[in-house]
């Protein structure tokens, strides 16, 4: 019977680990954070893919498996996880894949800023006016790197305007 393990693998190789695993055929997950990094002289900052626990990996495994991996290259070590805490585990993981798939989606939105016209209506779906509609006016000028929309929302029967971050915005329907 397969155990779920917690292994602890060389820095900077939590996703060779996770390779080297599911070559011997078994489930493996390392949880996935996206962080926008600006690198070198790049003028907007790229998405850059990093565990969300750094040199953490999940698994399950029999015990015949276990001694393969306890042995593998980038594997330091590893401690099995009580079969009541398990369950835990596996949605703790499932929130953090669904984050990381949310941000991917978020940032896909946001590299298309050029497709908005202005008039068009966006939802406002992150930070202090997350749920609100509004239009779009032009995207912000300046020597910031990261562009801004300018939106016009009602807000108490007034038109207010409103700075969105382009990954807090998507298209209103």
């Amino acid at each position: 019977m397969a155990t779920m393990f917690i292994a602890y693998a060389s820095s900077g190789f939590e996703f060779s680990a996770q390779e080297e695993a599911e070559a011997l055929d078994l489930w493996a997950v390392v949880p996935r954070k996206v962080e926008m990094i600006r690198m070198g002289k790049n003028r907007r900052p790229d998405a850059v893919v990093t565990p969300y626990l750094p040199n953490y990996l999940f698994l399950r495994a029999t015990a015949q498996e276990w001694h393969w991996l306890r042995t593998s290259k980038h594997c330091r070590s590893m401690m099995a996880v009580v079969p009541q805490a398990e369950k835990l585990v596996v949605q703790f993981i499932d929130k953090v894949e669904a984050d990381y798939a949310q941000r991917m989606a978020q940032i896909e939105a946001g590299q298309r800023v050029d497709e908005y016209e202005p008039g068009d209506l966006l939802e406002i779906i992150a930070g202090p006016f997350a749920g609100t509609m509004a239009r779009f006016k032009r995207v912000a000028e300046g020597n910031s790197i990261f562009p801004q929309l300018i939106t016009e929302a009602k807000m108490f029967g007034q038109s207010i305007t409103v700075r969105v971050d382009p990954l807090d915005a998507r298209r209103g329907s």
